[in-house]
């Protein structure tokens, strides 16, 4: 049982399914395991729980991120 974890901002059921179905599809490709016996696992993390260069996103948003933090935002696109 072959096992992906996905560790970044909150992302939104939309961008869930589509990583979902294109990891599961890729590594299944690569490790011939049938796509049934492959599990992802999604490790979504609030602004206020994450950092690059010492400064806490919820203080300073990635502004070329897109996921649930921001959805309001860019879904008008």
């Amino acid at each position: 049982m072959p096992a992906i974890t996905i560790q970044s901002l909150e992302l939104t059921q939309k961008q869930k399914e589509s990583v979902a179905e294109k990891f599961t599809s890729i590594l299944s490709e690569v490790t011939n395991v049938p796509k049934e016996r492959i599990f992802v696992f999604f490790d979504g993390y609030t602004l206020d729980n994450a950092a690059v260069n010492g400064t806490l996103f919820s203080d300073a948003p990635p502004k070329t991120a897109r996921g649930k933090f921001n959805q309001s935002e860019w879904e008008k696109d």
